[in-house]
């Protein structure tokens, strides 16, 4: 009860000071269909007297390369996210079928060629190696360091480059120890 009568009072208070501020928020109602309509029609006249396009394509945002890495950064995390579960799935319905050397001879009887197999290791490598490396760009980007144009495109090529080296490496094997 007392809670009440102090909030009642307080409210008095603060409208009794600040009367012409509470009645001019209170006045103000909702823009008629006329004003509405007037914005709107002033908006357009300035946009078609700049000759603004009437939405972005690709004529006005070219791809450019921070643009283009970041995408490849969430493609290439979706892409392996659905390809572990999907692997995870086939591997757990399939495990009645046969154990590890069963699938591996089932893929050495398919006879493909150097290209397809080097392919498909490049295709399993360079998606991981560029999240992987892309990511610990981003991670510089959360301490807000390389946020300038140049550092951007500068990380941006080190991080494409890097990868294609590392997924290089992994596809071709690399010594670990003589």
């Amino acid at each position: 009860m007392a809670t009440l009568l102090l909030r009642n009072l307080g409210r008095q208070t603060l409208a009794s000071k600040h009367q012409g501020v509470f009645c001019m928020i209170k006045s103000s109602g909702p823009m008629s269909t006329m004003q509405a309509y007037k914005q709107m029609e002033e908006f357009w006249a300035k946009n078609r007297k700049l000759k603004r396009p009437l939405s972005p394509h690709l004529r006005i945002y070219k791809p450019e390369l921070p643009m283009m890495t970041s995408l490849a950064h969430r493609v290439t995390g979706i892409a392996m996210a659905l390809t572990v579960s999907g692997a995870s799935c086939f591997l757990f319905l399939a495990s009645g079928v046969g154990d590890f050397t069963y699938w591996l001879s089932l893929v050495q009887s398919l006879e493909l060629g150097p290209a397809i197999i080097i392919g498909m290791k490049y295709l399993l490598a360079f998606p991981v190696c560029y999240h992987y490396i892309n990511g610990i760009r981003h991670l510089a980007w959360d301490w807000a360091w390389g946020f300038g144009l140049q550092k951007l495109y500068k990380t941006g090529y080190f991080a494409i480059t890097l990868s294609f080296i590392v997924a290089t490496a992994f596809v071709f094997g690399f010594p670990l120890s003589k």
